[in-house]
């Protein structure tokens, strides 16, 4: 029997992992490198085996509680392939213990000596990080209960529900607690046209048939979570994939389904009714996704199917129903999803009707009442025994029945039943499991380099303070630096770097690939047919043509935006090298002994630690918010939407007025143009990727000036304490206080990262 050790830290994203106490050899797939633990989790059975020709494993967990549980799933699915792995515990530190020191450091960096860690910009990353908004996407097909899920999730009746889609806008509701619901409602341009101050089901229903409105924000308190605990969580209701105004929702929906995304998505089943074209449409885009990241792909997509209540007794069985879903998922390409039953009027009724009255003789309280009893009365009706969950997370939700029960509270007792109390632990336990590792990731890394360089720059100034033997050598070196610097020869060849960074041709590359893919699907969809049609049947099928091509256009239109925003972060990224590369080449063939002056080690605090922080604040790329990624708000400025597609656009021109049409060539005709805008698309997007790229180029230069200036700046204090001895003597008594406080911010900062 092997013994494996893994120690794995979800704030550094690092593993170590022993076997018989040695390190895995350097080919080995155990080496895991920088990526998060639920990418490889699922294969560690198979590698075990390869690695270790055995099939028994004792393995001791060095980690958190949600990251042991992936590895407790993981070893009881490796009893089906004949592996046995043994799983021991050893606690880390949990998040909750982060956040804490988070702040406490914080508040001592803005109250410490050095002004450079108080500029607004750190100010203003540590803020950013803090309070990140964190979405949950809604997503459902007509008719399967969405916006009455939702409103259960918000405990009030607030937005519009009915048997049709009636959902025609994107919605944002995020969570601060407060006890009202506000609202801002733009139109297409982003433009504020209503604002309210008290936003009610009514004034919802008015602006979600206003054909003016496309996005409405909202705050107020979502009652599952708490704002101060909690990443600031965002509900995100998009219109269905064949009910929206504006192409725009349509992209955003497939956007956030991404396999890019890290964002949750609630997908909305309808148990009544499944394989309905919406949901086809869909899944294969949700089974792309999937398919990428490993385990967290799988566990961002909460499959909630809705209704399952409304089955009569003896007609069917809840297995047997939530089979039927696996088997439509599978279908599909969705293997393994994580399925939540839930009756989301229950939820909803029990929240507000039963919890404002109690009245026999009003016919919704009594039928609400006849539901709490059904749900407590039958033992399959306890959906909450069917949610994928966790032991801790379902061991909480166990306690909270047994209160409930042993309190006499029996519509506490329905509402845990009804499913929507496991969808909402299923939230948060993706929001603590990888947001906010990530959360305090992205906050110390505010810290660390700028803290890394101040510490660098006290120490050469210490060192000179105190070198008096080699003072003049030490001014010459600054000098010479400082010449290097101001080389016109220098900047020269630097600027001819700058304009080398080109990847033009890698995006025309992949431009070309998104667009033989679409042409792919359109063949696929096609076939052959050779059907005579009527009139009335060719605008039929122009109508279904039309719905498919509005779905293609969101996929590609999203999939060149990545591309375009991707090519901006490429050249950023080599930009920056280079800039590093400058000031690593400033001190070659230059050495002092017991003096160190490196200007790269000095400026890494003034360089962004990714280039997204300096492409949000320099490019001009227009970009949005979506979860945790940033995307190219490119829409408006390059892309060609196909609208003339749409019911009622071009059919005139293709449906002859003639008695009888050919399917094939109905279809042929309607989709050359579609081709033909394929390609112009894929030429816009490579082009305004190019200009961007230039756009990048122009503004980190002026970004790269403002940071020689800085550098200049350090060298003349560097220089001071070389040649003003006064000066000197006072800079050695600063330097050596100002390092005794770094070394302890440092420690402080290192202790938050660690397990």
């Amino acid at each position: 029997m092997k013994k494996i050790f893994i120690k794995y830290n979800p704030y550094q994203v690092t593993t170590e992992i022993l076997i018989d106490g040695n390190a895995p050899k350097k080919n080995s797939r155990l080496n895991f490198g920088d990526r998060r633990m639920q990418e490889w989790v699922d294969d560690l059975p198979e590698i075990f085996f390869e690695e270790c020709s055995t099939r028994e494993f004792e393995l001791t967990f060095h980690g958190t509680v949600p990251d042991y549980e992936d590895i407790l799933a993981m070893a009881d699915e490796a009893k089906a392939k004949d592996i046995t792995i043994k799983v021991e515990h050893r606690p880390a530190k949990e998040v909750k213990d982060k956040e804490a020191a988070i702040q406490e450091i914080f508040k001592m960096i803005q109250e410490g000596p050095f002004e450079e860690l108080k500029k607004p910009d750190v100010v203003r990353a540590f803020e950013l990080a803090n309070s990140s908004d964190f979405e949950v996407n809604v997503v459902a097909t007509m008719s399967a209960g969405k916006s009455t899920l939702i409103n259960s999730l918000l405990g009030q009746r607030l937005m519009p529900a009915k048997q049709e889609a009636c959902t025609a806008t994107i919605t944002e509701i995020k969570d601060n607690d407060d006890d009202h619901f506000e609202a801002r409602v733009y139109d297409k341009n982003g433009e504020l046209i209503e604002s309210h101050d008290n936003l009610t089901y009514s004034i919802m229903e008015r602006l979600n048939s206003n054909s003016a409105v496309s996005k409405i924000r909202t705050q107020g308190n979502l009652p599952f979570v708490t704002a101060e605990d909690d990443v600031a969580l965002v509900l995100v209701d998009t219109p269905g994939p064949n009910n929206s105004r504006d192409p725009e929702h349509r992209a955003a929906t497939y956007r956030m389904l991404s396999e890019s995304s890290k964002t949750v998505v609630l997908y909305i089943m309808n148990a009544t009714q499944l394989a309905v074209d919406d949901d086809n449409n869909l899944l294969g885009h949700v089974a792309n996704s999937m398919k990428v990241g490993g385990k967290q792909s799988r566990d961002r997509f909460i499959f909630v199917v809705n209704k399952l209540d409304d089955f009569k007794k003896g007609e069917d069985s809840i297995d047997a129903a939530l089979q039927k879903v696996r088997d439509y998922l599978a279908d599909n390409g969705i293997e393994n999803p994580n399925i939540y039953p839930a009756s989301a009027l229950t939820a909803l009724n029990i929240r507000t009707i039963l919890a404002e009255g109690d009245d026999d003789d009003d016919d919704d309280v009594y039928e609400a009442k006849g539901k709490v009893r059904k749900f407590n009365r039958n033992k399959e009706m306890h959906f909450e025994i069917y949610a994928p969950l966790p032991a801790s997370v379902r061991g909480q939700i166990a306690n909270r029945l047994q209160d409930a029960v042993d309190n006499g509270d029996a519509n506490e007792q329905a509402l845990i039943h009804s499913g929507v109390v496991p969808v909402e632990e299923a939230i948060r336990m993706y929001v603590r499991k990888y947001a906010k590792t990530a959360k305090i990731k992205n906050i110390v890394d505010t810290f660390i380099t700028r803290i890394e360089s101040a510490h660098t720059f006290e120490t050469t100034r210490q060192q000179i303070s105190q070198n008096e033997a080699q003072k003049k050598a030490i001014v010459d070196r600054i000098e010479s630096i400082k010449a290097k610097l101001a080389s016109g020869e220098d900047a020269k060849k630097f600027k001819t770097q700058i304009e080398k960074a080109n990847y033009d041709g890698e995006i025309a590359n992949l431009a070309d690939k998104v667009i033989t893919e679409a042409q792919k699907k359109i063949t696929k969809y096609l076939g052959d047919t050779e059907k005579k049609l009527t009139r009335q049947e060719a605008e039929d099928v122009c109508k279904e043509f039309a719905g498919f091509t509005d779905n293609l256009q969101a996929e590609v239109q999203v999939k060149l935006e990545d591309l375009i925003l991707n090519n901006v972060q490429k050249n950023a990224a080599e930009l920056l090298e280079i800039y590093k590369n400058k000031l690593a080449d400033l001190v070659k063939e230059v050495s002092i002994e017991d003096v160190e002056i490196d200007p790269f080690k000095m400026m890494m605090g003034e360089i962004p630690t990714n280039t997204s922080s300096m492409i949000s604040e320099l490019s001009k790329v227009e970009r949005v918010k979506t979860g945790e990624k940033w995307i190219a708000n490119t829409s408006k400025k390059w892309y060609k939407p196909w609208t003339w597609s749409q019911e009622k656009g071009h059919y005139e021109d293709i449906v002859e007025d003639r008695e009888y049409i050919n399917e094939m060539d109905l279809a042929h005709r309607f989709f050359a143009p579609i081709e033909e805008t394929l390609f112009e698309n894929s030429a816009a997007a490579v082009e305004y990727a190019k200009e961007q790229a230039k756009n990048i180029k122009k503004d980190f230069a002026g970004k790269f000036e403002e940071l020689d200036r800085v550098l200049q700046k350090k060298l003349d204090e560097l220089k001071a304490c070389a040649t003003d001895e006064k000066a000197a003597e006072e800079k050695l008594v600063d330097s050596r206080r100002k390092l005794e406080w770094l070394e302890d911010i440092q420690h402080r900062v290192n202790e938050i990262l660690d397990i």
